[in-house]
This record gives structure tokens, sequence and C-alpha cells, in this order.
């Protein structure tokens, strides 16, 4: 997906409507990072869906499989999902792009811990 701008009448750019999601989820995505009580990487997909995730890091090599949270803007739901293990289980959260940061972070910490996730491995329990 390749967002789209197009020129107004008065020479301006607007964004359309899936460059909107993308900003939306990004600075959801920004918000949350604040409330985490563990370091976290923010990385851009962009080999899909251009927009911001949360990188918990890997369990093995610097190539393996890594823990993720994001919002799909695709996705018309706009739900926060855990990846673990790049995907190898998905937990969807119930918690929609609206859901306050501390709240979508407390979930986040909790799914983090479960899945002994690797941002994690350093916080007390």
């Amino acid at each position: 997906m390749v967002a789209k701008r197009e020129e107004s009448e008065m020479g301006t750019l607007q964004m359309d409507s899936s460059e909107r999601r993308i900003v939306a989820v990004d600075n959801a995505v920004r918000a949350v990072e604040a409330y985490l009580p563990f370091a976290v990487t923010l990385e851009a997909d962009m080999g899909g869906t251009f927009a911001l995730h949360l990188d918990l890091g890997t369990r093995g090599n610097v190539d393996d499989p890594r823990d993720t949270v994001s919002i799909d803007p695709e996705d018309d739901e706009l739900q926060w999902y855990f990846d673990v293990a790049g995907g190898a289980t998905t937990i969807a959260s119930g918690l929609h792009l609206d859901a306050r940061p501390p709240e979508v972070a407390r979930w986040i910490t909790e799914q983090a811990r479960r899945a002994d996730s690797p941002a994690i491995s350093h916080v007390a329990r």
C-alpha cells in the first residue's frame, strides 16, 4: 500500500484516508510507548503497512522472529495486537485505536510477561 496525496484546488497537499490512518496509528504507538515500564524500539513496517509498531526483541539470533505490538491501519477494527515470535501466536487486545495509552500499556506489559518477551526480561515482576 502506498499512501497517496492529492493536491487541492488551493495547491495544498491533502492526505488520503489510508495516510490519515497511518498517522493516527503512529501517534497512538508513540503515546503508548511512553507508558511502558521497559524499553522497546519503534519501527516502521516499510514492507507492508508503513505504520509504526513496537519491537520487543527476539529470543534468539538477530534474524529470528521478533515479538511486536501493532495496529494494522488497514484493519477496520484498528485493534492492538501482540505478536509472539513474528506471529507464531497473535493475541488480539480488544482495545482499539482510541483506547487510553496507560490502559494499552498495561495490556502490553501483561502480554509481554506471559510471553516472556525479551524486552521485559529485566523488569521486576
